[in-house]
């Protein structure tokens, strides 16, 4: 009961006992009325607290981050009269919560259908929390918290235009690199001697014959994977960035994996989160699975990101393109980082920052472009 309702019933008391003291109509026929609105108030606020029935959905439950959900919501009441517009909390896409009022019919459904922004990814409960009853009058005002789990909505990250990943093509490689992957019984060609080439290579005849020495190549198979490894901690800047910079993160990865999948590229990618998981495709057909991981990933994985590299590396030898993205650069990672493309594999480095670089990570980029990596920056707006 609000404070309007206390002094309706108080008024309304005073009036009756008023009456009978001094025998007033006038007095009598106002101390009815306003007990009577009180009960009428108290009935339609009880009924429509307990007849109250919602049912809420969001149509292919996700969107894509920059877009709009559809919101549907179907309220029933059975009511003998009026009541106040509901007040419903609702739990937005963007995380917040806000307050929208809804008019509603005495008896049947009431349907509402709203278009709600995306504003960032990750998986979010859209939809009404908690109700508040109220008559007419604002004699009465009850709350209802909904305990129905909420709808989830999945907003995808939007893919980042990304330059063209290059792979290890093996003839590029070194010599030692070479020597472990080269198929030694299928030559491919002859070529003249050239410095480092390895004496068991001379095609003796040929170079007798030529009067100079001369070389077998062999095939040097094509690495076919792409191995995707993101920085999965949770970034070191205030919280109100940390929403647009993840925004950032998941939307270059996503670029990449779509640029790769597309090409037919087999892709890997291991997530070390707090749950880990490793996801793979090799055509547009996974991409939408590895959104919704992405999506779905907390970024409160273990902080130590160089670890996770260095644990990767005994995957160098199938792989031919390593793609690291990170929010964060530091020495042990440059040179986990650099460890990694040693082994053969074409590896890219992505930085992602909410502003510009530091004097230290535009160092270690510069280190990183200087090792033969590709190094590059990604800032959010």
């Amino acid at each position: 009961m609000t404070a309007r309702g206390f002094y309706t019933l108080f008024t309304g008391a005073l009036m009756l006992v008023t009456a009978l003291s001094v025998g007033s109509a006038g007095a009598f026929l106002l101390g009815i009325a306003a007990l009577a609105a009180w009960v009428l108030s108290l009935v339609c606020v009880l009924l429509a607290f307990f007849s109250c029935r919602i049912s809420q959905e969001i149509p292919g439950g996700e969107a894509q981050r920059g877009s709009v959900c559809r919101y549907l919501l179907r309220v029933q009441l059975f009511l003998p009269l009026p009541i106040a517009p509901l007040s419903l909390t609702v739990s937005l896409p963007s995380g917040r919560q806000s307050e929208f009022l809804l008019s509603t019919r005495l008896f049947g459904v009431t349907q509402s259908e709203n278009d709600f922004s995306c504003p960032h990814v990750g998986i979010f409960p859209v939809g009404v929390r908690q109700i508040g009853f109220s008559d007419c009058f604002g004699l009465f005002s009850l709350r209802h918290r909904v305990r129905a789990p909420l709808p989830d909505l999945a907003v995808l990250p939007r893919p980042a235009r990304t330059a063209p990943v290059s792979f290890s093509p093996g003839e590029g490689e070194s010599t030692s690199t070479q020597r472990a992957q080269a198929d030694r019984s299928t030559p491919a060609d002859i070529r003249a001697w050239q410095e480092g080439d390895e004496l068991k290579r001379v095609h003796w005849k040929l170079s007798m014959r030529r009067q100079s020495l001369m070389v077998h190549t062999y095939e040097t198979p094509q690495r076919p994977d792409a191995l995707v490894l993101l920085n999965c901690a949770l970034p070191s800047c205030p919280p109100a960035l940390r929403p647009v910079l993840l925004d950032a993160l998941t939307e270059t990865c996503a670029g990449v994996l779509k640029s790769l999948l597309d090409a037919g590229h087999m892709v890997r990618l291991p997530l070390s989160g707090q749950t880990q998981r490793e996801l793979s495709g090799k055509s547009s057909d996974a991409l939408p699975l590895m959104l919704h991981a992405l999506a779905q990933e907390s970024f409160d994985g273990a902080p130590d990101f160089a670890r996770v590299l260095w644990e990767s590396s005994r995957r160098m030898h199938r792989t031919g393109a390593a793609i690291l993205l990170s929010c964060e650069l530091t020495p042990p990672i440059a040179d986990a980082a650099i460890a990694l493309s040693r082994m053969g594999a074409h590896t890219r480095f992505t930085l992602v920052t909410s502003g510009e670089v530091t004097k230290t990570q535009r160092q270690l980029l510069s280190l990183l472009l200087s090792s033969g990596l590709e190094a590059t920056h990604v800032h959010t707006a």
